[in-house]
């Protein structure tokens, strides 16, 4: 210690301590050759918020959190890598097809492993990469799924057109639907789960129960499978059977957050609250977090055990969630004037009715009817007239903008529109609209809104016709970038580039490829935002 003091007095300087990236890699690295692999998550990701744009060290993290089961975060960081250095790094494709193949999304596994032995034919990871995809064909019973994205869209498409059916009370179209998707795609389980689902609300019980047990007869563990059989079994009184299935179920562990979800969901609307707020809790850390129907069946949970607090809390974060619903607000006056009581129907996100004709699948229910109202609300001439206006920066265009601001019948979001166009050609000036039965002013333009009226212009300057669909998925993008966080419209030709692509899918046929070409960026930057906005779509169906 001495000798220290001696050695600072005598030079008189101060010898700084530096911690940026390589350093707190360094240490990332020395936790993972101890196999450390939390600590190195940490020190690894702190070493990217030094240097977000450095490869080896998003690489690294996302090798990590692979590791430790996190397959869908690290994609997140290998896409963005690819994104950064395209070819350069085409070990990504290796360590993505892996990932992809763990979360049995087999055909982007395939997908990946391919491009790995396309760009690096002689590469460190060829024999592994010809492994994984023997074992991907053992796995899907195909010499070669060889499934590009685009039959996967279209596969997409045609379930969502299924469901469509069924929310509409269609059940006989759905189920002629959900047949053909089964006889083209013997593999996609989530179809007849769906088909067993339309028997089951036609009162078809042996037909519903024959499904199931073909799913499971030829994918034994396939958990919504099981998941709806106890639903089931259940609800026609088959009560014994029905608890040897659920204590089976108790004993599984699943890792994908979409499984885990189900069993939350499940343990729920069969009063099994410890179980669900077990699975429901573990979903912290998944795009579910955002998600208002998950956070309300936790809450749910939390008060069936007796945790009222903890309940509160979450209502609370549902309200933030979903400002506009009815749901959290009924369940926070009831539990507040100690009204309320809870079972297995709460677990729907919905105001209880008292009487309950047939069971619903209340979660796609929702799902639907926000995508319906999202469309019906997103009137293309008034956007398209609202952007124009956006242009002509004189008086008239900013008094009509105000003018339609204050209009009681149009809809919130397009009123917002319209005050962001006036915010950002007056910032000083506060500006009023009509919601509901007062004025809310808002005073500062946002940033994700001006940068989406931005991607409009970059659509229009690429030739794309701003129709219903497109405007569909760039609302949605916008909710995507409000409500998570997620900065999709940075890159507006990439965002660009992925909303024409899924619009254009609707109508017929698109390539990622030529979009890319069209709008002069790779294909993995249209991959990803274009994943990242299928994702937040079909987030609660």
């Amino acid at each position: 210690m001495h000798k220290r003091e001696r050695a600072s007095e005598i030079s008189g300087r101060v010898l700084p301590f530096i911690q940026d990236g390589d350093y707190f890699f360094e240490k990332g690295i020395k936790a993972y050759n101890r196999r450390d692999l939390y600590t190195a998550k940490k020190m690894f990701e702190r070493a990217v918020t030094f240097q977000p744009e450095e490869p080896s060290f998003l690489c690294q993290l996302a090798s990590t959190l692979a590791e430790i089961g996190e397959y869908e975060e690290s994609n997140r960081h290998l896409l963005n890598v690819l994104e950064q250095s395209g070819s350069d790094m085409s070990e990504c494709h290796f360590f993505l097809a892996n990932n992809f193949a763990h979360l049995g999304m087999y055909s982007d596994a395939e997908e990946h492993a391919l491009l790995y032995m396309e760009h690096d034919p002689e590469g460190e990871f060829h024999e592994d990469t010809q492994e994984l995809l023997d074992l991907i064909s053992l796995e899907t019973g195909n010499k070669s799924l060889n499934l590009p994205l685009s039959t996967e869209e279209e596969l997409i498409k045609s379930h969502d057109e299924a469901r469509q059916s069924i929310e509409r009370g269609d059940l006989s179209l759905a189920q002629k639907q959900l047949r053909e998707i089964i006889n083209n795609h013997p593999k996609f389980w989530a179809a007849y789960n769906n088909l067993a689902l339309t028997h089951f609300y036609k009162s078809e019980f042996d037909e519903a129960m024959d499904v199931l047990q073909d799913v499971l007869d030829k994918n034994p563990g396939n958990l919504n499978a099981l998941c709806n059989l106890a639903i089931f079994l259940f609800h026609l009184g088959m009560d014994e059977p029905g608890a040897k299935l659920v204590d089976r179920l108790k004993q599984v562990h699943p890792m994908h957050a979409e499984h885990r979800y189900k069993l939350g969901n499940t343990f729920g609307l069969l009063e099994e609250h410890a179980f669900a707020n077990k699975w429901l809790l573990s979903l912290r850390k998944s795009s579910f977090v955002y998600d208002p129907v998950t956070t309300h069946m936790l809450a749910v949970s939390y008060y069936a055990l007796g945790r009222k607090e903890l309940a509160m809390k979450m209502w609370k974060k549902v309200l933030e969630l979903d400002p506009e619903g009815t749901v959290a607000p009924y369940y926070m006056e009831m539990a507040a004037n100690d009204k309320l009581t809870v079972a297995g129907g709460d677990y729907q996100y919905r105001i209880p009715a008292h009487k309950q004709n047939k069971p619903k699948k209340d979660r796609q229910v929702k799902a639907m009817k926000h995508i319906q109202q999202v469309r019906k609300g997103l009137e293309k001439n008034k956007i398209t007239h609202l952007f124009l206006l956006r242009g002509n920066k004189n008086e008239e265009a900013y008094s009509t903008l105000r003018d339609f601001c204050l209009r009681k019948e149009e809809s919130l979001f397009v009123k917002e529109i319209a005050a962001n166009i006036m915010l950002e050609q007056h910032p000083e000036v506060p500006v009023k609209l009509a919601h509901e039965e007062a004025l809310v002013e808002v005073g500062t333009a946002s940033v994700i809104l001006s940068q989406a009226l931005d991607v409009i212009q970059t659509l229009k300057n690429n030739g794309a016709v701003i129709d219903e669909h497109v405007l569909f998925y760039w609302s949605e993008a916008i909710k995507l970038a409000e409500l998570t966080g997620e900065k999709i419209f940075e890159n507006e030709l990439a965002v660009a580039a992925a909303i024409d692509h899924l619009a254009r899918k609707q109508k017929g046929k698109s390539t990622q490829k030529a979009i890319a070409e069209q709008y002069g960026i790779s294909v993995s930057m249209v991959s990803l935002r274009m994943k990242k906005i299928i994702g937040w779509v079909n987030r609660n169906v």
